[in-house]
């Protein structure tokens, strides 16, 4: 990849190498100097990636854990604590270029989502790889049975503890 570029910047730098005239001579320190060597530097770097190429270096967890802790502190300091606290609920586990996140309802993670870009072209830019994305799965939660009666709620606390039903029958108490 760093060959293309080198290349590229080669052919670049030999396409616009200035022609010395001495008799029409641009001091670089006037306006129109100044303004020449932006536009040769501004066509250098536009060539450098073509449309369509992109940065896709290779990364690990590890890499792209490092930069996720990085992007928390970076929040906390700016003080949007509720998308770090959002960050924190999912350790990302990294399958190719996909970042893989569970988040435990589904408004947290549509509250992810709504906020997510700047993560996103944070960790594209800092893990040079733009084909970077995050997949969010909901792990639905086991919602437990609501006890109301009294009947239900010994049941509940006997099978806790089987030596409950001595205690009642030892105080001859009711349910």
């Amino acid at each position: 990849m760093e060959e293309k570029v080198e290349a590229k910047i080669e052919q670049i730098q030999q396409k616009f190498t200035p022609t010395i005239d001495t008799s029409n001579r641009i001091s670089s320190l006037s306006i129109k100097g100044l303004k020449q060597k932006a536009d040769v530097s501004n066509l250098a770097k536009s060539e450098t990636l073509s449309v369509g190429e992109h940065l896709a270096d290779p990364f690990t967890q590890e890499d792209a854990i490092k930069h996720w802790n990085d992007y928390i502190e970076i929040l906390e300091t700016k003080g949007k604590k509720l998308f770090a606290s959002y960050m924190r609920l999912s350790k990302p586990v990294l399958m190719g270029t996909n970042i893989l996140l569970e988040f435990p309802n589904q408004g947290s993670k549509e509250d992810f989502e709504n906020t997510n870009s700047e993560l996103i072209s944070y960790l594209k830019t800092n893990l040079r790889n733009y084909d970077v994305k995050i997949k969010i799965t909901v792990i639905e939660t086991y919602k437990p049975k609501v006890i109301y009666t009294n009947e239900e709620k010994y049941k509940h606390f006997k099978e806790l503890n089987p030596n409950i039903e001595l205690f009642r029958q030892t105080f001859e108490l009711d349910l």
